[in-house]
């Protein structure tokens, strides 16, 4: 296999986990959205971003 071939792999693997990760935030986001109201914005946006970072972590633990 060479170089740009792997390259290549790669780059469609982080395009992959990328779009994943914004299909995971948004549906974190829209579950919680109305149950923390009380929270600020960047509050929110933490709270997604660190669900979500564990849902994927807690996905990857289960496919290996």
């Amino acid at each position: 296999m060479g170089a740009n071939t792997q390259r290549e792999e790669a780059s469609s693997d982080d395009v992959y986990h990328s779009s994943r990760k914004d299909a995971i935030r948004a549906d974190i986001s829209r579950r919680l959205k109305k149950i923390c109201s009380n929270l600020s914005d960047e509050e929110f946006h933490r709270l997604v971003d660190v669900m979500a970072e564990n849902k994927i972590r807690g996905d990857r633990r289960t496919t290996l």
